[in-house]
């Protein structure tokens, strides 16, 4: 068995490269520490970057948004069913006036016509 020592070389080079990329992107080095134990967890595991609201307060807000959101749908919901009324009672009276003005219509129609045959 014969050995191509430029294959060799060549291999070991680009193995070289390789670990240098990793390294350089943190590839290799964010997962090192896991590798350790629990000593050497990352330190993002070990303290929390930012503090988290208290639940209490989260639902005492969301509670009090509800709330607020209720009382403008209560409103909307009042002021929506009052303009439907009017618009009702409005056209009623129209509907009723554009009646009357038919039957009278027809009253002087019947009329006139009772005028002509008799």
């Amino acid at each position: 068995m014969l050995i191509d020592w430029f294959t060799v070389g060549a291999q070991a080079i680009n193995f070289i490269i390789l670990v240098w990329l990793l390294k350089r992107f943190s590839i290799i080095r964010s997962s090192t520490p896991s590798m350790r134990g629990r000593n050497g967890s990352p330190r993002s595991l070990r303290t929390p970057t930012r503090k988290r609201p208290k639940p209490k307060k989260d639902r005492d807000e969301f509670q009090r948004k509800n709330e607020e959101f209720d009382q403008q749908r209560a409103a909307l919901l009042s002021k929506a069913t009052e303009e439907a009324k009017s618009r009702t009672s409005e056209a009623l009276g129209e509907a009723r006036q554009a009646a009357d003005a038919l039957n009278a219509k027809r009253q002087e129609a019947l009329r006139s016509d009772a005028h002509n045959l008799g």
